[in-house]
């Protein structure tokens, strides 16, 4: 997981924005202004959750599409203010969301760390918290496999929620958690799996694995590697007949230790750490 700084509009602003694009229908207009105020106390009710990791404790709205979630406002209409008058390309809207997805690092996904950010993800799915839908904090720029496969259950308890971009910090970033083992097959297969450090609290330790869980990513993240592997035989075995199984690991520990300045958490540094860390695999594992 990559963290992201929060954003900065005005929750208020950005939904005003998108409603006051809607143009033909005053009466939709009208009935969604008047929930505005709902709107905002919903946003900061967010935040503040957000901050103490207790989004999970927001109830779900569970009416149907065509029935009341907000004042006089359906579902669906809290839905359509996302859909119809922020994502469009000829809104005015259209302009916050580019730039809420231009907030990702060098373009890739936060919540994997390798996929192309070319979407927004409600964090809270729009589905059962339809107030959300256009709130800032709760868009976070994404790739269509983290936002399209992920997990549909929703966390109902703070050790099931995900990692959360925006909010989740410090230890979850700074601390490494996602390592990874070779499996001596052929050719090599790289098996990743979640670790947390011991003196986490349990809550964040199981947090982890709800995110490494809900989003695929040990499956992902073998078929990345498998790719590296490939590139990476070539220029090993010019290693190892230069230097042997030492040279080897050298290298190998070399780009361990670039990756992990970058970033302790990514599939490249697990990677090679269990590379490094496998004796079958630089002597000799890597040709086959």
């Amino acid at each position: 997981m990559r963290a992201l700084t929060i954003p900065t509009y005005d929750p208020q602003i950005v939904y005003q924005e998108c409603i006051n694009s809607i143009q033909r229908d005053c009466n939709l207009r009208a009935r969604l202004n008047e929930v505005t105020d709902k709107i905002v106390d919903a946003a900061m009710d967010y935040e503040q959750k957000a901050k103490a990791q207790l989004l999970y404790s927001i109830p779900q709205n569970n009416c149907k599409n065509d029935e009341i979630a907000l004042g006089e406002v359906t579902k669906k209409e809290l839905k359509d203010v996302y859909s119809l008058h922020m994502v469009e390309r000829a809104k005015p809207a259209r302009a916050i969301y580019d730039s809420l997805l231009s907030q990702s690092h060098l373009g890739k996904c936060p919540f994997c760390g390798f996929g192309q950010a070319s979407t927004l993800d409600h964090y809270l799915p729009k589905a059962k918290y339809p107030q959300f839908s256009v709130l800032p904090f709760n868009l976070v720029p994404s790739c269509k496999d983290c936002n399209t496969g992920k997990s549909t259950a929703i966390a109902t308890t703070a050790e099931g929620q995900s990692l959360h971009p925006y909010f989740d910090h410090q230890n979850f970033i700074d601390d490494q958690w996602l390592h990874a083992e070779v499996i001596q097959t052929t050719p090599a297969i790289i098996r990743f799996f979640v670790k947390a450090p011991e003196h986490w609290d349990d809550i964040s330790k199981t947090r982890v694995q709800s995110h490494f869980k809900a989003f695929n990513l040990a499956s992902r993240y073998s078929l990345e590697a498998g790719n590296q592997l490939a590139c990476l035989r070539y220029s090993l075995v010019d290693f190892h007949k230069l230097r042997g199984i030492n040279g080897i690991r050298q290298h190998l520990t070399i780009e361990a230790q670039s990756y992990s300045s970058l970033h302790s958490n990514s599939w490249q540094t697990a990677m090679f750490q269990a590379l490094v860390a496998s004796d079958w695999y630089c002597d000799g594992g890597f040709q086959l």
